[in-house]
């Protein structure tokens, strides 16, 4: 048997590298309805702050954007053979093509993003077209 102590620690490297722990994105569950003149969008997001929130709204697309690295700052003097943190980002686009983008309005209170899109006011015109 060759080396066992190095294959013992490719085994522990290998676990521990794997993409399953890399940076992974965070899913969350989403609603969407409309009430009223409204749509809503609900976004679960347990454990962000309001900070890590990011909200856009460009050529109607709506993009909804977290991202979360907790740090911890080492005072002790231990010498760590692994060490991880909690490392989350959320990133969703959705395409609404009747939102009036100037008063989307968004609260988060217990872990759920509100976002409430109004819907344009189709004004229907009527226009005469003149028979020649």
């Amino acid at each position: 048997m060759r080396y066992p102590t190095l294959r013992t620690q490719n085994l522990i490297d290998n676990f521990f590298n794997d993409s399953m722990f890399s940076n992974f994105s965070y899913g969350s569950d989403i609603d969407i309805y409309r009430e009223d003149d409204n749509y809503v969008i609900e976004v679960d997001l347990p454990g962000f702050d309001k900070e890590d929130i990011e909200i856009e709204f460009k050529k109607d697309v709506l993009t909804l954007r977290a991202s979360f690295n907790e740090s911890v700052e080492d005072t002790t003097d231990k010498n760590y053979v692994y060490r991880s943190r909690t490392t989350r980002n959320f990133f969703k686009q959705i395409r609404f093509e009747e939102v009036d983008g100037n008063d989307i309005d968004a609260s988060y209170e217990n872990g759920v993003l509100r976002v409430k899109l109004p819907v344009k006011v189709k004004e229907e015109t009527v226009k005469r077209i003149e028979v020649r």
